[in-house]
């Protein structure tokens, strides 16, 4: 996981969240956030590229 502007990167294991919110809230701790991540109304994303290259949305997707 990188976040904009940042050279280093972290590694997530997805396994131990069971939705995006858990994800969100754990991304929001890593990179001290204060909580701003996880609220909607602070206009951060969570992006990422898929097999294809395109950016997509986290939450785009159904949680598998």
């Amino acid at each position: 996981v990188h976040k904009q502007g940042s050279a280093l990167g972290r590694s997530v294991d997805l396994t131990k969240f069971d939705g995006y919110k858990e994800l969100i809230l754990e991304l929001d701790r890593m990179f001290e956030f204060n909580g701003d991540l996880a609220d909607p109304s602070k206009g951060w994303q969570v992006v990422y590229t898929d097999n294809e290259g395109d950016m997509m949305l986290v939450g785009d997707d159904p949680w598998l």
